[in-house]
């Protein structure tokens, strides 16, 4: 009767293969490869959580205010020079400490304070609120606009800076910006 070869193409073999080697070494390189590739993923997002983390106000964030008419207005960060952000932070205080008067202020409930220079550019409108609350950009047709930026100057010269058709000046030590304002041409 006829055999099988043991010789062949087709020969199973059991245990382990000759001199230790996996059975595919394109499979072990492409796990490394895949792992690798994981790894890298997730430090990288991990990374940008960090960075671009919504909850986390830092000097030179900016803020869009939210309820700006109130006697605690929230916030919440923005992309400085969008339409949505009012103010840059110049600096966050803990404590019982204050922004000095220049500067508009947000107070949050764990006592931390935000000192905020408005981020605006010429032409832009602002809302002025009497008594309470912060100002806000406002379209220029708007009936609340009380004033309308001529210039924002980063440098700290004040009137010297200012376009000839301001009627006043606000100066901002930190960062170091001059916005000069006048009423809207409406």
């Amino acid at each position: 009767m006829d055999q099988p070869p043991r010789h062949g193409p087709y020969r199973q073999q059991w245990g382990p293969r000759p001199h230790g080697r996996p059975r595919r070494p394109g499979r072990v390189i492409g796990s490394a490869v895949y792992l690798g590739a994981l790894a890298i993923g997730l430090v990288i997002a991990v990374g940008a959580y960090f960075m671009f983390s919504t909850g986390t106000p830092e000097a030179g964030r900016c803020v869009d205010v939210v309820d700006a008419e109130t006697a605690s207005p929230s916030w919440e960060l923005a992309a400085c020079g969008s339409p949505e952000s009012d103010f840059t932070i110049a600096e966050v205080i803990a404590g019982s400490a204050r922004c000095p008067d220049v500067y508009a202020t947000l107070s949050q409930r764990s006592g931390t304070r935000l000192c905020l220079v408005p981020d605006v550019a010429a032409g832009d409108c602002l809302n002025i609120p009497l008594g309470v609350g912060v100002e806000t950009k406002v379209p220029c047709s708007d009936s609340d606009a009380a004033a309308q930026v001529t210039t924002v100057a980063h440098d700290a010269r004040g009137e010297a800076d200012c376009a000839p058709d301001s009627e006043q000046y606000t100066v901002y030590p930190e960062p170091a910006t001059t916005i000069c304002t006048r009423r809207p041409s409406q």
